[in-house]
């Protein structure tokens, strides 16, 4: 299983960033998990259009799935007339992406003609290609998904979350633990976001093999952070980079 970080700013991206995206390869099997503000761009880096399997969306912040927008009018060219990934949404997902492009087109089909859409129930897994998919809640402003990708082994990512024993849970044991680190400090009362340590202390608490901290805001310097969490988890811990790519 491979790892390809698209992008992996906070909100807004910085000069050159982009916003959640992450790529994960398995044999011929492509998933996208998430799809920020300039993701779609970092994709067509690494692979073309016609080959990714299906994209899962984790929640319904902006910066998480607004490259649906231009994806779609990317499938509707010519050029990709024959490609129509699988899009998997949480619940409510179809109504409130509608709701985000209404005041331009008011289309029940503006994404169904693209994309073979579906919520998924999170209580219950779905499969894509060579991998299994699992989820949690997990503790944020709005109903926030982590997610496990199970194959040869197992990639868990933690959406956007605050400390809570269900981001714990699915991450236990994980050979690759994908968590977020937004939060600048703890008197910014993010407490929808995870401080870079206390997602260190978290992955330990997991017991997951590798720890790949991501979700940065672009204006803010985290290197004291990155290196606290770094001496909390030891060697194993990494910062994702723009299409950085990781091993799992």
């Amino acid at each position: 299983m491979r790892l390809t970080v698209l992008g992996c700013s906070a909100a807004y991206p910085g000069p050159g960033g982009a916003c959640s995206g992450y790529l994960i390869q398995e044999g011929r099997t492509k998933l996208l998990v998430d799809c920020g503000t300039g993701a779609l761009s970092n994709l067509q880096k690494v692979v073309t259009l016609e080959k990714l399997d299906a994209i899962v969306i984790s929640h319904l912040h902006a910066d998480h799935f607004f490259d649906l927008i231009p994806y779609r009018y990317a499938l509707m060219r010519l050029a990709h007339d024959d490609i129509r990934p699988a899009l998997y949404l949480p619940p409510g997902g179809k109504r409130a992406l509608l709701k985000a492009v209404s005041p331009f087109d008011k289309s029940t089909e503006f994404f169904s003609k693209y994309f073979n859409v579906e919520e998924y129930d999170p209580k219950c897994g779905i499969s894509v290609g060579k991998v299994s998919i699992e989820f949690s809640p997990v503790k944020h402003y709005i109903p926030a998904y982590a997610v496990a990708i199970s194959g040869k082994k197992r990639l868990v990512y933690s959406a956007d979350s605050g400390m809570c024993d269900e981001l714990a849970d699915i991450a236990k044991g994980a050979d690759l633990f994908l968590c977020e680190a937004a939060r600048c400090s703890r008197d910014d009362g993010e407490w929808g976001h995870l401080l870079a340590g206390d997602a260190a202390k978290l992955a330990r608490k997991a017991k997951v093999e590798r720890l790949v901290l991501t979700h940065f805001w672009p204006d803010h310097d985290y290197s004291g952070k990155l290196k606290q969490a770094g001496k909390i988890f030891g060697a194993g811990m990494e910062e994702a980079t723009v299409l950085g790519n990781y091993l799992v």
